[in-house]
């Protein structure tokens, strides 16, 4: 790069890559995006190239959420086709992702020739993009590149949902301006106006109110403003749930705290907290069907204010244009502040400093694992559970200090948990996931173990042995249709060639699974845990009747 010709539009997207914090993009290799990957290799970020595109998808979705940005790059059509249904969940829980396929060639797209992995329409894969990104870009000059990829990183940040930039394969290695260091505004900016009448109002109803309570949920965590959160709560003095998504986006240790809230499966006090609330401050929160625990609603909407990243609802009112930040910065130095009184937890699991006693001969329980579980996570570990009992009862943990929490409790797309796990690993090295994973889930995306072992890292899965769909069962009826075959997932680690892998059956051997990894604390393990084919948590007996 000595000089300006030399500055490719590939290499501009991988300069913008970097100057935004992304580290490593995952993706598969395929015709038209190879020229890509290979200036990708050369450069300072990380490839990794996953077992399939889904899969790429999902580990640069929970990267995306460790991270604060992610990336994912695959070929055109087989490629962004695999790739969609993890860009969608991405986009329906506010995760910032940078979508980039490769392309054919802009001469073979002009004369719709019928190439390879296309039907035909050369138009097609950015057009499905465009409806699940909030900014799609096809580079076909390269004078424009430069401002065409600019614009989707800002509107990804911004935004914090997924992009999409296609580059055509005779684009990559064309000349363009070199890119100039940059400075993103990422702020949701507020209408003075609406945000002064919506503090007014809001701060009005927070004083009134003789029971006021704050639910706190995932765009917290997106938006970057959970120090903000923290000090609004410690100065009002309210007592405060997080929902599902949201979970550990605030410390759980916080005096505050009361659990975790969704609906009919909440911890007793959380719901407690929430329903008993006259006043209910919900920042942040996606007011989804699993979210509430199930189809029913929190309470009547009069006594809710609803803030979300750039709105605000008061019973009637609707204020756009207000961002989250702001509104709980203002609204922080509005509002009385309260004498804070902690309100007590209904521990799901029992405290966690309180020992327990579990019959080291007897089976294994779903409910006396995660009691067991609770007392060895530490502030080393971060967890992810996938869809379904895994995700319901991890609900219930009560975590330490400094442990996140990720999980995709709205899109629900099972086989989410163990590519993640390898997004996550990536995102922060210096800690080590934790991944609860029931069979039918693990059984869709299990080969992205083989690369969590190519690469030495070393989360540990636990995979839930109980013969098939276990919420389905509950849910609906017990068909065959929700068997899967059983696997002996603990040999996995010999079928790939590394990590450890243990079954558990008994408490005994529950024990000795946890000494092992605490002692081997550079390897993955997979621990299969087998369950009655019937035993589930409360939670998911609580959803069930809910619904």
């Amino acid at each position: 790069m000595k000089v300006e010709s030399q500055y490719t539009v590939g290499k501009y997207l991988i300069r913008r890559l970097q100057q935004v914090g992304v580290n490593h993009v995952f993706g598969v290799p395929g015709d038209y995006v190879l020229s890509f990957f290979s200036m990708l290799e050369k450069s300072e970020i990380d490839l990794v190239c996953t077992c399939n595109e889904l899969n790429a998808g999902y580990a640069a979705d929970a990267y995306s959420r460790v991270n604060g940005i992610g990336a994912v790059c695959v070929t055109y059509g087989v490629g962004g086709f695999s790739l969609l249904n993890a860009v969608v969940g991405a986009y329906a829980e506010r995760v910032p992702m940078i979508v980039i396929s490769g392309a054919p060639r802009l001469a073979e797209r002009r004369h719709h020739h019928l190439l390879h992995h296309t039907f035909g329409d050369m138009d097609l894969q950015s057009r499905i993009y465009e409806q699940a990104t909030v900014y799609s870009a096809v580079l076909s000059n390269p004078a424009s590149a430069g401002r065409q990829i600019d614009e989707a990183i800002t509107a990804c940040l911004r935004s914090r949902r997924p992009v999409y930039i296609e580059i055509p394969m005779d684009i990559v290695n064309l000349a363009c301006p070199p890119a100039r260091d940059i400075s993103i505004d990422r702020t949701i900016h507020s209408d003075a106006g609406s945000l002064a009448e919506a503090v007014e109002e809001a701060a009005a109803m927070m004083d009134s109110a003789k029971k006021p309570a704050i639910l706190a949920g995932v765009e917290v965590h997106r938006l970057g403003i959970r120090d903000e959160l923290r000090k609004f709560i410690t100065h009002a003095g309210i007592p405060f749930a997080t929902s599902l998504l949201g979970k550990s986006v605030i410390s759980e240790r916080h005096p505050l705290f009361t659990g975790i809230y969704g609906g009919a499966a909440s911890w007793e006090s959380a719901r407690r907290t929430v329903l008993d609330a006259d006043i209910l401050l919900s920042l942040g929160v996606l007011m989804t069907d699993i979210e509430l625990g199930g189809r029913r609603s929190i309470q009547d909407q009069s006594r809710m204010i609803l803030a979300n990243s750039d709105n605000v609802r008061i019973k009637h009112h609707i204020y756009n244009h207000v961002s989250l930040q702001d509104f709980i910065n203002r609204l922080g130095r509005k509002i009385s502040r309260r004498k804070i009184t902690p309100p007590g937890i209904s521990y799901p699991y029992g405290k966690p400093d309180r020992k327990i006693n579990l019959d080291g001969s007897g089976p294994i329980t779903v409910n006396g694992f995660y009691t067991r579980i609770n007392r060895f996570i530490g502030r080393e570990n971060m967890l992810t559970a996938d869809s379904g009992d895994s995700l319901l009862s991890a609900a219930n943990l009560f975590l330490p200090e400094d442990v996140m929490f990720i999980n995709q409790s709205f899109y629900l797309s099972i086989g989410y948990a163990v590519p993640a796990t390898l997004g996550m690993c990536l995102a922060m090295p210096g800690k080590r996931p934790i991944a609860f994973v029931g069979d039918g889930a693990f059984q869709t995306t299990a080969q992205e173990l083989s690369t969590i072992i190519k690469l030495n890292l070393n989360p540990v899965i636990f995979v839930s042995n109980n013969q098939g769909y276990l919420t389905e069962r509950l849910l609906n009826e017990d068909g065959l249709f929700n068997d899967v075959n059983v696997w002996k997932y603990h040999k996995l680690a010999d079928v790939f060639s590394g990590g450890i892998g243990l079954q558990v059956k008994t408490n005994s051997e529950l024990e000795d699974a946890l000494a092992g990894i605490k002692s081997n604390p550079d390897s993955a393990f997979i621990v299969e845990l087998v369950f009655d084919k019937w035993d589930c948590s409360e939670n998911l007996k609580l959803l069930k009747e809910s619904l």
